[in-house]
């Protein structure tokens, strides 16, 4: 992208980068604000305009790099599913294996219980995104793709180390975990007394206790 000119710039806020820089950089600084707009003021309430003045771009620049507020949002999510498998990571040493993975999830559930704006906004997009047209579609099916296949090959491990039972129905299962953690954030979002983490910890305990060894 070329560099915008500086007559057309926004006036940028002190400490805030100038609106040039490797492409890149632009888009992840783009997310960055976004990511903080969206969670602090919502969704629908957060104009394009104000990323752009938060990013240090014009809103011609930051259309360049999203050329819709939808666009955005998928682009957020997608990068905050990046970051919650680095941080399971970074707590395992490593990848982590067999019924491990099921407790990342339990841990998972816990960490969004502490973010209402981020799960506000994933099920907002994840109800609008099933329709074909919509900007965010591809990645709500990358989305629940990449983590039923997580958990199933996990599973797999499991077996493979003869922790579980080799008749488990790994992918059954793993999708029946994605809906149960689906389902449990619309009903935290309508009663914050429901405890999502320790209900999909429950269900962690029941599939280990019948299907374990």
């Amino acid at each position: 992208m070329s560099a915008t000119p500086a007559a057309s710039r926004p006036r940028r806020g002190r400490g805030r980068p100038r609106g040039g820089g490797a492409p890149a950089a632009t888009r992840e600084r783009i997310v960055a604000a976004a990511s903080e707009l969206f969670a602090e003021r919502g969704f629908h309430a957060t104009p394009m305009t104000a990323v752009a003045e938060a990013s240090g771009l014009s809103q011609t620049g930051l259309l360049h790099h999203f050329p819709s507020k939808e666009v955005l949002l998928a682009e957020v999510l997608e990068q905050r599913d990046i970051r919650d498998l680095a941080a399971m990571s970074e707590r395992h040493g490593g990848a982590a294996r067999g019924w491990e993975v099921l407790d990342d999830m339990v841990d998972l559930v816990r960490t969004n219980a502490g973010r209402e704006g981020f799960v506000r906004l994933f099920t907002s997009l994840a109800g609008e995104a099933v329709d074909p047209a919509h900007p965010g579609h591809e990645w709500l099916g990358r989305h629940h793709a990449a983590a039923v296949a997580a958990i199933t090959t996990a599973l797999g491990e499991a077996v493979e180390d003869g922790q579980a039972d080799p008749d488990l129905p790994a992918a059954g299962i793993a999708r029946q975990v994605i809906a149960l953690m689906d389902g449990l954030q619309l009903q935290w979002l309508m009663d914050p007394q429901v405890d999502m983490a320790a209900h999909v910890a429950d269900y962690v305990a029941t599939v280990r206790a019948r299907w374990g060894r």
